[in-house]
This record gives structure tokens, C-alpha cells and sequence, in this order.
């Protein structure tokens, strides 16, 4: 059968099928290698021969170890051992760890190999390879769990023939993969499908990706129980400040110590924790009252509510995804007024592939995976910019009846305001975008106009009012938001201005580079080294925007397409979205820290940056002006940043992490990436 000539003759049909054949002949082959080397084992029954050693006792039912720490040793075996499988039964949920050590033909002493994990429910887990020098003479495996764990030892043998695990998970991505590839070819039928916003099938195509990223969303929220069904008491402020309002007042009800208000600076917690003053951490102390120093939006939408309404308290994961759910129809909402504004004739699918890239930024993978109370108010104000955008293109995109439009979409940008306050400098792209209609048309401010200059501005100057108001009741100032009273590992109220802490700051948010290694999950946190002799408040980050996602690298072609930028009115929106997020950036360093999540903050301004010149892309490639290399690198980049936003999701940096608090999810993806 000549292959090439199928490819070609059978069309869209005869690729997918093609593509689906290869993947499951990879899948069978190179994907299950250590089946397919295993058929020709001869099975040998170990479990006679084990001697245990350590905290390991006998049970009518199986053994319990009360630490999780005990070992099994093997000696004298002087034979081939190609491979291991514990036929073990674990209770549910857990995660036992092990490391083989054996001496072999070219060792006389014995050595110790990589840990390895055996995991309830991940039947893959239970199946090892080992790669001796000759045969094998003693062999010891030391197990080590979290605590004390319990189970049914039906048998452990060598040199097994491995089942087939035909992983579903990593099928799909390849596929996934490949279907990608497949569609950015600039000679695929996807191109000659315009986008038309009045299409039916496109709006159910449309609903069911933003139904995927909802489902998407909804599991990943769920799967960290360490923010589900563990959350620490300093989690829950949002619910003290429910309770709170809902007497009559504005600080939380925990009475501070008496060393804590007789304390000469309460704000040193290094003091605080060596005189052994309790204090609630996270929580800002001013003038002997503890307040929520986190912005009040998500407590009138989300805890609030649901306390009056039920007595009950609001999930801190439930609320991340209800701003997550909220982004996902905001983001598909943006590009979708974005492309009738200013692109024309666009190939549909290019309209998906920008809104999946903005949903997929590292930044937002790494909120929705740890839906804790720090993240919550980040997620709302980068729905809220989003929804804003949006809902102001819809009106500019409109000749009649867009006050509505305006009005929602500048209520949306001020309530960024009551969610996290730097993310309000995103407001300046009023600018570019009403540019046109104020200046050059003079329409906005006109007198004709003045219901849609209310309309933009109203919302403004009332959301404001309600902030200071609140602003006031805590600290005295209607400007303070109070962050620098927050009682955290640093004196916030001392901090002060420092330029050295941006430059350090601007490197690590955008330029530097992510850090790599050869074990699952691959992606790893980078340190934060600095040469600043001061206090530097960082934790971690898995890389710089700019640097560690090669999908915003496609803005280096923005230079080769000036006169599209111009024609098309984009220079003014993607210019100042990069700004603004510089802008951000610096002023987090300095005010706040260098911290992964505080990224989140500024991504919104890269994404749309990126995403729109992604869109001008694609735009030029459909009418054969940007092919050969640009299509190459768009093709190498998007498969970059959509496999980063996986890695993003499994990336251990922190103690909350998928590892240690979804150690199922977890292990079933490393699964994907053993032979």
C-alpha cells in the first residue's frame, strides 16, 4: 500500500486514521517496552525468601508497619532479576516509597537505585524494571511512608511477564498532538473555515471547548485536597469576615494576645515567634483589631451570600473556580469581539487556539491547581479584566445600544479594585482601545454621547466609593488597602521603595529561564538568588514569562509586521498590555516579593499580548504570507506551551502540590512517561 498516496487521496479521514493507527502502534510498542521485553521472562516466586527488618508486624489479615518504615531483604539470590512486582494490597490513599539496593556481579558492595513509589489504585506502580550488572546476589528494597500503613502481602516475584497498560492518558496527548500539527498546515481544509460569529456549528464548537476548560477546571480544583478537605485554619479568613459582617462590623472576632498588643512593633514576626507571642498570621493587626486584608469582592460574591443565606461557610476551591469558570466564558468572550474588531478574514480555528493559549498560561494552571485563599483573589481580577475587555470591545464593536457594554465592562475593571488593586493599572488600556471613538471620531466624550462617557466612567467613581469607604473602616484611610499590616515573615509597614529589588524582580518574572531535570514532573522551581543586601521576600518560580513559554516569543515577530499592526489599530493594545504588566511586575518586586503566584498578577498583559499577535499570525499564513518558518515556529511553540501548562499543573515547588496532597492524579501522569 503506498502510504503517501492515502494521505493525500483519503483526505481529513484517511489522516486521522492514519494518526490514530500511529499512535496506537506507539503505544503497544515503544509505549509498553517493558511488556514487550518481558514476554520471554521466566517467573520467580521471592516471597518464600524475604527476611524483614524494622517496624514490620505480622497480622491475621496481612502486615502493618505502626512508622511506615520497615525493609524486606533478599540474600543469596545469585540470579537474574529483570524486573519486580509486589503483588501488595494498600489501604486506600496510600503512597508507599521504596528503594532497591543490591549487590550483582560488578559490585561487591552493595548500591542503592532511584525511589520508586507504590500507589493504591495505580496498578502500573506495582510493577518495576531493574537493570543489574549479571546476576544478582543480595537484594533489599526499605520502604518509608508518611505515617503507619497497613497491608495484604499476596506475593512478590521477579522476572514477570508485565501486563499491557495502554495508557489512555498519554494516547490522547499524542493524538492531541498530532491533530494540532496536522491543522496548522496551512494547506488543511481548518484554514479555508472562516470564522463567523452568527454560525451555529461554530457556537456549539464554540461552547463545547469552554465546556471542556470548565470540566478541565472543575477536576483540577478538586484535586488538591490539601485546599478541598485539609485547609489550614489562616485559610479560612474570608469565612471569619463573613461572620463578622454579618454582626455589624469589619474586623474578625479573635481578640489579639496581650503580648502581641503590648508588643514596641507587632509587625516583627521573627520577635513575635521567639518570645513565643501568638498572633494569626496573614491576617493584618491595626490598632488592636484583626483585619481581612484581602480584597472584599470574592466576600461579597461568594462568602457572604452563602453565609446569610445557610449559616454555613463558602469552599475557598469553590470560589477559585467560580472566578476559573467565569475566565473561561470571558476569555472564549474576548477573542470573539477581539477577531470582529480587527481580524477579518481568520481561519475559525485560529479563534480556539488563541482562547486555549490564554487559558493556558502557566500562571492560571497554577491557580486553578491550588485553589487556596492567597490565589482566590488573583483568579477574580484576572476574570474581571478579562470579562471587562471584553464587554468593552462588544460596545466599540456596536454603533447602537453599547452603553450597556460600556457600563459592564467598566464595572468589571473596577471591581479589580476589591480583588487584588495593582491588577487595576490594566484599566490603562481604555486608552488604546477608545482612542479612535474619543479622540480621532470624538464621540465618547461628545455631547451626543455623554450616556456612554457615563457609562464608562460611572462605575469607576461608584466602586471607588464603596472601596475607600470600606478602606476607612479598617485603617483609617480610604487609599490604604492595608497589605502592609499584614503580620507575614517581614515588616511590611518598613519596607519602603527599592530599585534594586525590580531589577531582580523583572528578571525573575519574565527572563529567567525554567529549570528542567530528567524525573517526573520534569519542570522544577528555580531558585531566587540575588546579590541585593537586604531583605528580599521570594519563595520560587518554574521560570519567567517570557523566557520559560516560547508562545510569547512570537511577539519578536511583531517588527516584521508594522504596517498590519498599524492597518489593524493593535499597536496601541498589545504595546501597553506589555507595559502594564512590566509596570506590575515592578511594583510586586518591591512592594510585595518575588513569588510564583504573585506572576498571576501580571500574565494577563503577556497572554493578550501574545495571543493577539498569534491571531495576526495565523492571519497572515492564511493568505500564504507567513509560511514556511513562522509556520514552523508557531507549530514548535504552541506544542511548548500547551506541554508546559501540563507539567505547570504537576510542578512540585511548594509542600501543596499534586505529589504530596493528589498523590493518585499525580502518579497516573508520571505513569505516562515510563517504558
Amino acid at each position: 500500500m503506498n502510504l503517501g498516496r492515502l494521505w493525500k487521496e483519503k483526505g481529513w479521514a484517511g489522516r486521522l486514521l492514519f494518526l490514530s493507527g500511529a499512535v496506537l502502534v506507539f503505544e503497544l510498542t515503544a509505549g509498553n517496552y517493558s511488556s514487550v521485553r518481558s514476554l520471554f521472562y521466566e517467573r520467580q516466586e521471592l516471597t518464600d525468601r524475604i527476611e524483614t527488618e524494622g517496624d514490620l508486624e505480622r497480622e491475621d489479615e496481612g502486615y502493618a508497619s505502626p512508622s511506615g518504615s520497615f525493609s524486606l531483604v533478599i540474600p543469596d539470590l545469585e540470579t537474574e532479576i529483570n524486573n519486580l512486582h509486589f503483588d501488595w494490597e494498600l489501604e486506600k490513599g496510600t503512597v508507599l516509597s521504596y528503594r532497591v539496593s543490591l549487590t550483582d556481579e560488578g559490585n561487591v558492595y552493595p548500591y542503592a537505585l532511584p525511589e520508586g513509589q507504590l500507589v493504591e489504585g495505580v496498578e502500573s506502580t506495582f510493577h518495576t524494571n531493574l537493570y543489574p550488572y549479571g546476576k544478582v546476589k543480595d537484594l533489599r528494597i526499605d520502604f518509608e511512608a508518611d505515617g503507619p500503613v497497613s497491608f495484604r502481602m499476596n506475593g512478590t516475584e521477579a522476572n514477570v511477564k508485565r501486563p499491557f497498560y495502554p495508557n489512555v492518558w498519554r494516547m490522547g496527548l499524542l493524538f492531541a498532538a498530532g491533530l494540532l500539527l496536522l491543522g496548522l498546515k496551512v494547506e488543511s481544509r481548518l484554514w479555508e473555515i472562516g470564522f463567523d460569529p452568527k454560525s451555529k456549528r461554530q457556537n456549539l464548537a464554540t461552547a463545547a471547548a469552554a465546556a471542556c476548560f470548565l470540566l478541565l477546571g472543575l477536576g483540577l480544583s478538586h484535586a488538591n485536597y490539601a485546599c478541598v478537605e485539609a485547609m489550614p485554619e489562616h485559610h479560612l479568613q474570608y469565612q471569619e469576615l463573613a461572620r463578622a459582617i454579618a454582626d455589624g462590623h469589619v474586623w474578625v472576632d479573635d481578640q489579639p494576645s496581650e503580648g502581641l498588643l503590648a508588643a514596641k512593633n507587632p509587625y516583627d514576626t521573627i520577635y513575635l515567634q521567639a518570645e513565643q507571642i501568638p498572633y494569626k498570621a496573614d491576617y493584618a493587626y491595626f490598632q488592636g483589631k484583626y483585619y481581612v486584608y484581602f480584597g472584599i469582592v470574592p466576600e461579597l460574591i461568594f462568602y457572604l451570600p452563602c453565609y446569610l443565606l445557610t449559616g454555613k461557610n463558602f469552599p475557598n476551591h469553590l470560589a477559585v473556580y467560580g472566578f476559573y469558570a467565569g475566565f473561561v466564558a470571558a476569555v472564549f468572550g474576548l477573542y470573539r469581539e477581539a477577531v470582529k474588531r480587527w481580524f477579518a478574514k481568520l481561519p475559525y480555528f485560529a479563534y480556539l487556539l488563541a482562547s486555549a493559549v490564554t487559558l493556558t498560561f502557566g500562571g492560571y494552571m497554577y491557580l486553578i491547581v491550588r485553589p487556596d485563599l492567597y490565589n482566590l483573589p488573583i483568579m477574580g481580577a484576572n476574570m474581571f479584566t478579562a470579562a471587562g475587555l471584553g464587554l468593552w470591545l462588544a460596545g466599540l464593536n456596536r454603533e447602537k445600544r453599547r452603553s450597556g457594554f460600556f457600563l459592564a465592562g467598566s464595572l468589571c475593571m473596577a471591581l479589580v479594585a476589591g480583588c487584588r488593586p495593582q491588577m487595576l493599572l490594566f484599566s490603562a488600556l481604555a486608552v488604546p482601545l477608545f482612542w479612535e471613538e474619543a479622540v480621532k471620531k470624538r464621540k465618547l466624550f461628545s455631547a451626543r454621547s455623554y450616556g456612554d462617557t457615563a457609562a464608562v466612567c460611572l462605575p469607576y467613581v461608584l466602586v471607588a466609593a464603596g472601596i475607600m469607604v470600606y478602606n476607612y473602616l479598617r485603617f483609617a484611610s480610604p487609599v490604604d488597602f492595608g497589605a502592609a499590616y499584614s503580620l507575614t515573615n517581614n515588616d511590611m509597614t518598613k519596607r519602603g521603595m527599592n530599585l534594586n529589588r525590580v531589577a531582580y524582580g523583572i528578571f525573575c518574572f519574565f527572563f529567567q529561564p525554567a529549570r528542567y531535570e530528567g524525573v517526573f514532573p520534569f519542570l522544577t522551581s528555580g531558585d531566587i538568588r540575588t546579590r541585593y543586601m537586604g531583605r528580599t521576600v521570594s519563595e520560587f518560580t518554574f521560570g519567567g514569562i517570557l523566557a520559560s513559554q516560547t508562545v510569547t516569543w512570537c511577539l519578536l515577530c511583531l517588527p516584521g509586521r508594522r504596517r498590519d499592526l498599524h492597518k489593524k489599530g493593535l499597536l496601541g493594545p498589545i504595546g501597553c498590555a506589555l507595559l502594564l504588566s512590566g509596570f506590575i511586575g515592578a511594583f510586586d518586586a518591591n512592594g510585595a516579593g518575588i513569588l510564583q503566584r504573585y506572576m498571576s498578577d501580571m500574565v494577563w498583559g503577556i497572554a493578550f499580548a501574545a495571543s493577539l499577535t498569534l491571531l495576526l499570525l495565523f492571519a497572515a499564513m492564511g493568505e500564504k504570507k507567513g509560511g514556511g518558518a513562522a509556520a514552523v515556529f508557531v507549530k514548535a511553540a504552541l506544542l511548548q506551551h500547551f506541554l508546559y501548562a501540563f507539567l505547570m499543573v504537576f510542578a512540585c515547588g511548594d509542600s501543596m502540590n499534586l505529589k504530596n496532597y493528589g498523590p493518585q492524579l499525580f502518579y497516573r501522569a508520571a505513569e505516562m512517561f515510563r517504558w
